[in-house]
């Protein structure tokens, strides 16, 4: 999810036919040009004015080898004024040549902007067609306050997301969400790889050395929406209630880690709330010495830890030491200071400041630890100078806090000075080489599982199972939601998981989802349905019915996020009310409560209380209006605005009209005031309450990883 940002592209390109409107030589209407935006309060310039598409032909060629993406999009519009020019969005990509209804047009190009100029005025009404042949190297956007969006390049290929807009990255367009098309994809790739895109897949051709793929989108669409995935993948496709879905996982995500040599490794293993240590106690040379091994890491960012411990024996003066390689640093994440009531023996290494962060100094010693995915094997180096000629003991760690643990840590051919206990875990009859498991430090739970000798089949399981899992719930989500909202409105369904680490948000790309491979990371819960449950919501709630301006994204998010907790209720886990009080318990003076969810401005379209607090007021209206006449306005707001754009005034006055109650002060309160509800009861903080209220903030701390 990304805001626009705009790239200073100040090109000017003139085709070699030039054109002078028909109006100026005296016959046809005179015309006038279309505004070079809808005028979105957040984002004035995005779409553009004069027109109505209804069709794109999407004709692409992508070489992942050289990032280089050539198309022709043929754009079959309708004109809603005599336009002597019109606009399309687009920027970054290189504009070879433009027709209009089969003749060359001149155009202009102004930083995100492509002004075509027809030989004729379009008279208003008049249907046309468009047809711009283009290439370049799509660029991912960047924006400070919402990150990165729009066409990534992936090890194999591409991957397309973003909001609330990107789509101008990699074809011109007219980008806002009133002016919806049907979409047709024509993608060409070399053989081999696979392409996924929106709707339905009407063929696959292959000739000499590449593949053509052909997806047909018939229903209305917005352009963030769109998306074309290219790679590898593994594409499942089948039939369940009548509906066709496919889905798309890229193989990567199947693979186990390996041992670097030989046959077996150390492993972590996953689990919640743990502190695994793998202990050895080391007489250092008088000369000092160093001990090294590889590790391989999937542990999630800034709140998971791997870390080397030290203390002299018979003395308390633990330290962690870094990595002279360079892997760790002081950075103590955003677990710290709720870190130090899970492990209190963190607070040898760190300190609560008593504003929610930390500092890297404890009562004993310096933290110094490494949190994230490596990537593969990482050699550390590890100086012992300090410790020369004493016996101390040392202690490869792991720290998980109580949610979402991922894969963990791996440790192969330790080196150790002087020789004993350097080891590569084999299993050769003395398999740990004198390393002992002793369990958690005192203050921290018993682990559920810890450090084991043992070979790749021992690892966690692969986060691509644990995705098939999750995306095997898509038709019991969708007849769910149908239940809630109506009829699913599209011609087909599925998902998209690919291996770009680092992506951190998923998106309601019509009719098909892209998923951060980061939501199924969890090796210790159910498979993750309820993003499943969130973004297909969104199918109807932000794609059937999509926002008319993006200050009404409450509209989308508050309505998806509800789906969640009703989700949570339906499949007996807490209920909507248990997560409506612990969201709603934090104390007024929170932060959450300060920002206005019905106008949040352009830098907060996505921030954690257009989520929580959007799907609270829907739970607060359910409260006040009575669960029947609630769930007869959602049916009706969905019937009513199918396939249109809506905003919240119209949301207000259909709730008032099936209530048949004032709720002008109701809506104010919950969405135009920068306040805690006075009409909520006094916060009573609980422990559930406050895990209930982490877990929410885990979750758009997890989709705001790239930010």
């Amino acid at each position: 999810m990304s805001r626009w940002v705009a790239i200073a592209v100040a090109v000017t390109a003139l085709c070699a036919v030039t054109a002078t409107p028909a109006s100026a030589h005296g016959w046809g209407p005179s015309g006038s040009p279309g505004a070079a935006g809808l005028g979105d309060p957040y984002f004035p310039l995005d779409g553009n004015g004069g027109y109505d598409t209804r069709h794109y032909l999407l004709d692409l060629r992508y070489d992942p080898a050289t990032d280089m993406l050539r198309g022709i999009a043929t754009i079959r519009a309708r004109a809603t004024q005599n336009l002597s020019s019109f606009n399309l969005d687009l920027y970054a990509l290189t504009v070879r040549s433009i027709t209009v209804d089969g003749r060359s047009a001149t155009w202009t190009r102004d930083a995100h902007e492509l002004t075509v100029i027809p030989r004729r005025t379009l008279r208003r009404h008049e249907r046309f067609v468009v047809a711009i042949r283009y290439d370049g190297v799509p660029q991912t956007e960047v924006d400070p306050s919402l990150g990165e969006g729009g066409f990534f390049n992936t090890d194999d290929g591409s991957l397309v997301a973003g909001q609330p807009h990107g789509a101008a990255g990699w074809y011109p367009v007219n980008d806002h969400p009133l002016d919806k098309a049907a979409y047709t994809f024509r993608v060409t790739v070399p053989a081999g790889l696979e392409v996924l895109a929106n709707g339905v897949l009407r063929s696959r051709r292959t000739q000499h050395h590449s593949t053509t793929w052909e997806w047909n989108a018939p229903d209305p669409m917005a352009s963030y929406l769109t998306t074309v995935d290219i790679g590898q993948f593994n594409i499942h496709s089948y039939r369940a209630r009548g509906l066709r879905y496919w889905d798309g996982v890229d193989p990567d995500l199947y693979t186990r880690p390996v041992p670097r040599t030989g046959g077996q490794f150390a492993i972590s293993q996953s689990a919640d709330s743990t502190y695994k240590r793998l202990v050895h106690t080391v007489d250092v040379p008088a000369g000092g010495g160093q001990m090294s091994f590889w590790v391989n890491r999937d542990t999630e960012e800034n709140w998971d830890f791997f870390f080397v411990e030290a203390h002299t024996v018979g003395r308390d003066d633990w330290t962690t030491l870094p990595d002279a390689n360079g892997h760790t640093s002081g950075d103590t994440g955003f677990v710290c200071p709720f870190s130090l009531e899970l492990h209190p023996f963190l607070a040898h290494y760190e300190s609560d400041n008593d504003d929610g962060t930390c500092s890297p100094t404890g009562t004993t010693g310096t933290w110094s630890a490494v949190s994230g995915f490596s990537g593969g094997y990482e050699q550390w180096s590890i100086d012992l100078s300090a410790y020369a000629g004493k016996r101390i003991e040392l202690s490869l760690s792991y720290a998980s806090d109580d949610l979402y643990n991922f894969g963990g840590v791996e440790v192969d051919d330790i080196t150790m000075p002087g020789g004993a206990g350097s080891t590569s875990f084999e299993n050769d009859g003395n398999t740990l080489d004198g390393w002992t498991v002793p369990g958690a430090p005192a203050g921290s739970a018993a682990n559920a599982n810890d450090w084991i000798a043992g070979t790749s089949a021992d690892t966690p399981t692969p986060v691509g199972q644990l995705v098939d899992q999750a995306l095997a719930r898509e038709p019991d989500a969708i007849a769910f939601l149908s239940n809630l909202f109506g009829r699913y409105p599209f011609v087909a369904a599925g998902g998209i998981v690919d291996d770009l680490r680092g992506l951190g948000f998923a998106l309601e790309t019509q009719t098909r989802p892209v998923y951060a491979l980061d939501f199924f990371e969890d090796r210790n819960g159910p498979p993750n349905s309820s993003v499943i449950v969130h973004e297909l919501a969104h199918q109807w709630t932000g794609d059937s019915l999509a926002v008319a301006a993006w200050q009404h994204i409450w509209l989308n998010e508050g309505f998806a996020t509800y789906s969640e907790w009703l989700w949570s209720e339906e499949e007996g886990q807490a209920s909507a009310q248990e997560i409506f009080d612990a969201v709603t318990s934090r104390p007024a003076d929170d932060p959450f409560w300060t920002l206005k969810i019905g106008d949040p401005g352009p830098d907060q379209l996505f921030d954690t209380p257009v989520y929580d607090r959007g799907a609270a007021t829907l739970h607060a209206l359910r409260l006040k209006i009575g669960p029947d006449a609630f769930f007869r306005l959602l049916r009706l707001w969905v019937r009513r605005n199918a396939g249109g754009n809506v905003t919240t005034a119209q949301f207000i006055a259909l709730a008032e009209r099936v209530s048949g109650q004032d709720l002008g002060a109701f809506f104010d309160e919950w969405l135009f005031t920068p306040a805690r509800p006075a009409s909520l009861p006094p916060t009573v903080a609980t422990r559930r309450a406050a895990k209930e209220v982490r877990a929410a903030d885990r979750r758009h701390a997890l989709e705001r990883l790239r930010r």
